[in-house]
């Protein structure tokens, strides 16, 4: 039932600048005065306008394609789950275009509020909306358009209550944003520790605790060295969870945490063998497409792992697990897995080549003191990342409840 003095819309019945796409110039390598957004820019709670590439100042830019004060973005391309991302410009960006694949419009300030419009826009039945609406041939990329824009609807309450609305939600987009910002700093200090205690040239001694770390006799080894293994997974579908046996791929690696995505879990459709199963010591690593290269270090609260067909795993034998995973962490990996993907012309490194992957061998009770030190600093990110997706599951019940008008504001 619709609450009193609230009405049912349709953005076309609320914008007073008509929905347009942007447009995409020929980017370039330099610093220019002019910028566009990436798609990036769309984190789905916010504008995060440091996403931008540089434009040529010979190109020629169309006047529509320059962000305005109260502009609301939408992505209009992107994957399922990001497609229809949508944020206000609250600032005078000078000399920032939009590009091609965000639509832009305004609404009329004088029957709705645009932070509003963007909050519904962003709430679980706007999820819902365009999930169901975006379509294309693409197995990745998905498409909405103006007509589905136009159309999403809003229960829409008089202009005043929008305005304590948003102002209420705010608290939790300030408390997702500051969480989101400590994040980036601890995940900075974390690299910097890697890079003081392993990468750095600076041979000087560090001492941990009892214990002091002398880079001058580290043994430099290969990987092979050091493990066993270097077997490839399983080549089998994936069926619906059992409740029991998990099956990781390289899309339920996290891109940037690099631990197991326990969110949609399944099982493998095939029978299970033990050969196949991740076990304690064992490393996973992407052997081939845009993640080649990407590890996973085996939790035991990962529970029964089964492994597939484009992972590589291997089992380190006398070394701290730990120790070993988190030289794949560092720099020198990356520029490493360049040069592995340079010589084959395409991404991918196979089993026979990670066993060359050069790694560092302090003894053991320096690799124990070094994931002492860098493990604390895994285990408070993860602390970290836990309350911030604590804050966000808060402001999607709340806007369940103010959006619908079921909590009132007053």
């Amino acid at each position: 039932m619709l609450p009193n003095g609230w009405k049912k819309v349709k953005i076309k019945d609320i914008e007073s600048v008509d929905i347009q796409n942007g447009y995409s110039p020929l980017c370039v390598d330099y610093e220019t005065n002019r910028k566009t957004l990436s798609l990036g820019a769309l984190t789905g709670f916010s504008l995060d306008v440091s996403q931008q590439k540089n434009i040529s100042e010979n190109a020629v830019m169309p006047i529509h394609s320059l962000l305005k004060r109260n502009d609301i973005l939408v992505s209009r391309s992107n994957t399922k789950d990001k497609v229809g991302r949508a944020a206000v410009v609250f600032d005078d960006l000078k000399g920032i275009y939009y590009p091609d694949l965000m639509m832009r419009f305004q609404v009329n300030e004088k029957i709705a509020d645009c932070q509003f419009v963007v909050l519904c826009l962003q709430s679980p039945a706007g999820r819902r909306y365009f999930e169901s609406c975006a379509a294309g041939t693409s197995t990745s990329m998905v498409k909405i358009n103006k007509n589905v824009l136009e159309s999403f609807p809003i229960m829409l309450p008089p202009l005043e209550e929008q305005k304590k609305i948003a102002a209420t939600l705010s608290v939790w987009d300030s408390a997702i944003e500051k969480m989101e910002k400590l994040i980036e700093a601890k995940e900075d200090q974390k690299k910097s520790l890697i890079w003081k205690l392993i990468e750095s040239n600076d041979n000087r001694k560090i001492k941990l605790g009892k214990v002091v770390v002398d880079k001058n006799k580290w043994r430099k080894s290969k990987l092979s060295d050091v493990a066993s293994g270097f077997d490839y997974g399983m080549n089998a579908a994936a069926k619906e969870y059992d409740g029991k046996n998990k099956y990781i791929r390289i899309t339920d690696i996290d891109d940037v945490s690099h631990k197991f995505n326990s969110i949609d879990l399944v099982s493998p459709n095939a029978e299970l063998e033990d050969k196949y199963r991740v076990n304690e010591g064992d490393i996973l690593f992407a052997r081939t497409g845009a993640s080649t290269g990407k590890s996973y270090l085996y939790d035991k609260n990962d529970g029964i792992l089964y492994f597939a067909g484009f992972l590589i795993r291997v089992h380190v034998l006398k070394d701290n697990p730990f120790f070993i995973y988190i030289q794949t962490l560092s720099s020198k990996y990356q520029n490493w897995l360049k040069k592995m993907s340079m010589r084959s012309g395409q991404p991918g490194v196979n089993a026979e080549e990670y066993k060359n992957l050069p790694v560092l061998v302090p003894t053991l009770p320096e690799q124990n003191a070094i994931t002492e030190v860098l493990s604390a600093a895994e285990k408070e990110l993860s602390l970290l990342k836990q309350q911030l997706e604590n804050y966000k599951k808060q402001k999607q019940g709340l806007m369940q409840k103010l959006l619908t008008g079921e909590w009132r504001v007053k």
